[in-house]
Formats: structure tokens, sequence, C-alpha cells
């Protein structure tokens, strides 16, 4: 026989549908509950399964479900009454029964005020009532942020912590999930779909990843008295440097290391940190080497680049680095890196034959006086 506590689970799961219900306009009521449990086959234990559901029912306490019952002949009791259904007959004693009444007047409440302010989220909270209730005491704020966006939008204005509405600081950031679902309904128009960042979607200005960059040669910088430099993406993007080459290196020691070469810049790359890079448009007019351990990650990152700039050529990531220092070759990292597209013949021959070995030349394993004889190599052809 079903519980009492079984109807209350039952009655909670149906809240969402009753609000989805209560907004659109939707006949709820009557809401019956099947009761499609078997009674005890012991008496004693069946009627006082019987009497707790009773004793729980509006008849008894005043509010609540209603038990229908229709009489059954049992095979161990004979006939008797049994619950078939378990029905609330209208919202108050549903909201009662699970609780809710004081939280469903609020709702009520905050529904109207979202839907005189904004006619657009109408459908939004009829799919998201529960998203309504969640935000119960901040749609206030809510609702300024919401209008300040929608009529007062300035682009790539302000860091989020520094926009003019009268609410705390770390309010957006805090409530980043449902101001995100709110703006994507009222400015469609003004946000960017293909960035998943509350900042960069909705065009706010934000912490910049940075470059750090070396002048290989000091004697040939002009713009500054520092060689070695670190700047915000938007300013390294927005002064492009004038030079012919830059190598792009991924072990920290090796970017400090790498020697003088002229009109020449080095980048560390930092893994998949060089992704910044292609919104680096200057870039397309330089000579470009890429300079990674020699492993399936090194050749996945070295596609990537050749995806963002074409002209990228490898450095020092050839198959006879394999020979010449075999007794560094250490395990690489397993993972499911395919094959890759934008690689020489003879990139993608290594990369095929270092994935399927799993090997891995650490970069910083190369000796000094060897990147040196390699750089004077290409500077020579």
């Amino acid at each position: 026989m079903i519980t009492v506590a079984e109807i209350k689970n039952k009655a909670d799961r149906l809240y969402p549908q009753f609000l989805k219900a209560m907004l659109s306009g939707e006949q709820f009521f009557p809401r019956v509950l099947r009761s499609d449990k078997s009674v005890s086959a012991d008496f004693v234990a069946m009627s006082k399964e019987l009497s707790e559901l009773i004793s729980g029912s509006k008849d008894r306490k005043g509010f609540g479900y209603v038990v229908q019952s229709r009489p059954v002949k049992t095979r161990n009791h004979s006939v008797q009454d049994i619950p078939e259904s378990i029905v609330f007959e209208d919202q108050e004693n549903y909201l009662q029964f699970i609780g809710k009444a004081k939280e469903f007047e609020i709702f009520i409440e905050k529904s109207r005020i979202i839907k005189n302010s904004f006619p657009k989220l109408v459908s939004w909270m009829e799919r998201n009532p529960i998203s309504v209730v969640n935000n119960l005491h901040q749609w206030g704020d809510l609702l300024k942020v919401c209008d300040w966006f929608l009529n007062r939008f300035e682009s790539d204005r302000y860091y989020i912590r520094e926009l003019p509405i009268a609410i705390h600081n770390k309010f957006i950031e805090d409530n980043r999930a449902i101001l995100r679902n709110l703006l994507d309904e009222l400015i469609p128009d003004k946000l960017d779909s293909n960035e998943s960042v509350f900042e960069k979607r909705f065009h706010l200005k934000y912490i910049q990843p940075e470059i750090r960059f070396r002048f290989l040669k000091s004697s040939e910088n002009k713009a500054t008295s520092y060689n070695d430099l670190s700047v915000p993406l938007n300013e390294f993007v927005g002064h492009p440097i004038t030079c012919k080459r830059i190598f792009i290196i991924e072990n920290k020691m090796n970017f400090l290391t790498f020697p003088e070469v002229s009109n020449s810049i080095a980048i560390w790359g930092k893994g998949f940190a060089l992704d910044s890079l292609k919104h680096v448009t200057w870039l397309n007019n330089k000579e470009i080497y890429y300079w990674s351990d020699l492993d399936a990650q090194g050749f996945q990152m070295l596609s990537r680049l050749k995806s963002y700039f074409i002209q990228t050529k490898s450095f020092l990531m050839n198959a006879d680095l394999l020979e010449i220092f075999g007794e560094f070759i250490v395990p690489g990292t397993q993972d499911k890196i395919e094959i890759i597209g934008n690689l020489t013949e003879g990139e993608t021959m290594l990369f095929n034959s270092i994935k399927s070995k799993n090997l891995r030349l650490e970069q910083e394993r190369i000796p000094q006086w060897f990147v040196i004889q390699e750089v004077y190599k290409l500077l020579d052809n």
C-alpha cells in the first residue's frame, strides 16, 4: 500500500509541473496519484498501513490529499475498502501538504514583476519555473542587471565589477548562470553566441591572458629598455613588433636561454596557451618556428598553430633527434590524439611513429650547443 512518505515524494516531484501550469494558465487540479501497490497479506500489517494513510489525509488533518477507495475481495481478508487513488482536489490543499504555500505566494509575486518588467521573459519562466523559485530573493538585483544590458549597455567598456549598476561588486560573478540564461533571452542580438565565458559572451572587458616574449637581440629593441616582457593579449594584438622571425618555444628554460638571433623574438608557448596567438593577425606576415617536446602532444600543438598560421615550420622536431639523443627518450603520455591535419608528410610520419611507440624526447634534454648549431643552420638557409 502506498505510504504517506511516498505520496509526499510524488507530490514534490509534481511541483515544477504545477508551477508551469500556473504560469501558462493550464488546468492542474484535481490531480490524481495512482495507488498501485498491493496490500499486505498480514491483516494487522494491512490495517496499520491503511490507518497511517488515512491519518495523513485531508479527512483527518483538515488539508492535503483525499483517499479514494473501492471495495475489493482480497484472498486473505475477504472484502476490504482498498485505496485506489490519492487526489489533491485543489491548489490550497496541495501547497499546504508539500509546505510550499508561502514560497508559491512569493513565486507568483515575482513572476508578475518579471512579466511586467520584461515580457520577453514570459516563455523563459514557463520553461524554467524552478529557476524563478531558486532565485526568489534576488530578482530585484537580477532585473537591474537585465535592465542595464537591455537599455544602457556599452560594449567592451567595463570590467564585470565596475558596471554602473546598484548591486554589490560580486553579484554578477556569483550569479553568472542565471544571468546568462536571462540575457540570452533578452539580448540575442548583442551577444557572441560562440563564446561561453560570460565576459566574452556579453562583450565585457576581462582579464586578458598574457603573452611573454623576448627580443632575441637586445640591441635591436628600440621601443623599450626591457627585453623580456609580458603584456596583455589585447596589447600584443594591437602593437605589431618589427621583426622578421618568431620562435614559439614551449619550455620556459628553453625560451629563456634561446640564443641571440637578429631581427627575431621568442614567445613562450606555455602549452595550449598558444591558442591565444590566433588573435594576433600581424603574425601572418612573419616567419614562424615552433619548438616543443618531440612527442604526440607536441605535434598536436604544432598542427593547431599551423591552423592559425599556415607558414609555421617546426624547429628541432625531426626524426634525426631521436637517433642523436636516443638515450634521453622516455615514455610519453598516452591519449586519444588521432591523425592530425596541417602537418607536412615528414611530420605526419614522425607523429604516427612516436604515437605508436609512445615516445617522448623532452626539449630541455637537447644540449645548448646543439640548439645554437641548429639555429645557425636555419639562418644560413
